[in-house]
């Protein structure tokens, strides 16, 4: 880890003078996408943490972060009616892996969308390099946070930053039970059930330049995630 952060701040380093970046982070929950943010950049980047918004809308609903992940469960008929989650109705198009959704669950994920969406193109004006926190893992969810900053493209180069989590799926779920845990201690919750990691894993779609970014570069931390994943 400290090598990869020496290479970056070497990089960002030479990039003085440059134009501004958006980074957009591209990797599943629990790799080290926050870690890495924090501890590379010496002038803080304005952050856009999906986490963040997530955390807000559910506290707006009354809900905890663990409400925002809720899916029907199997069996589940059109109109069927939960008294704290809404009724089911048909998922969106681009939702392949299940059949419906709670309408008040689709109603809060699409708030966090648009306050996604308005925390990006609020921070152009900033001056500062962006940073994009989520998961990003399909090429849809990228196209969307590029969208965000189209009227200033000319003033910004997209840089993706790939988190490389293939063939340490198992730690990573590990890594990620055990912030749960933690935080469920800390009074918090925030445990993205196995179901719902699983269905984010398959959605990965490897980052192509055809998306419009200026640069793609590479951040392996599997080393480290599997010896957190070791640890007791």
């Amino acid at each position: 880890m400290k090598l990869i952060i020496e290479k970056w701040n070497k990089f960002l380093t030479e990039q003085q003078g440059a134009r501004n970046k958006i980074f957009v982070l591209v990797g599943p929950p629990s790799v080290g996408k926050s870690t890495w943010v924090k501890s590379t950049f010496e002038e803080p980047p304005y952050i856009i943490s999906r986490d963040d918004i997530v955390d807000k809308v559910a506290s707006d609903y009354g809900w905890t972060t663990d409400d925002m992940f809720v899916s029907p469960p199997e069996g589940t008929k059109e109109g069927d009616e939960d008294l704290k989650y809404g009724k089911a109705i048909p998922s969106p198009s681009w939702m392949t892996w299940q059949d419906f959704v709670f309408d008040k669950v689709m109603e809060a994920n699409n708030k966090v969308q648009n306050m996604f969406m308005n925390r990006v193109s609020g921070a152009v004006p900033s001056g500062k390099n962006i940073v994009v926190d989520m998961t990003n893992m399909s090429a849809g969810a990228r196209s969307r946070a590029l969208k965000a900053i189209e009227g200033a493209e000319a003033d910004y180069d997209k840089v993706a930053v790939v988190f490389e989590h293939e063939g340490a799926e198992g730690e990573i779920k590990k890594v990620a039970a055990k912030r749960a845990a933690a935080a469920k201690r800390m009074g918090k919750s925030k445990t993205i059930p196995d179901a719902a990691f699983d269905r984010m894993l398959k959605t990965y779609e490897a980052v192509s330049s055809a998306e419009g970014f200026d640069e793609i570069v590479s951040v392996d931390n599997r080393e480290m995630l599997r010896k957190l994943a070791s640890e007791e």
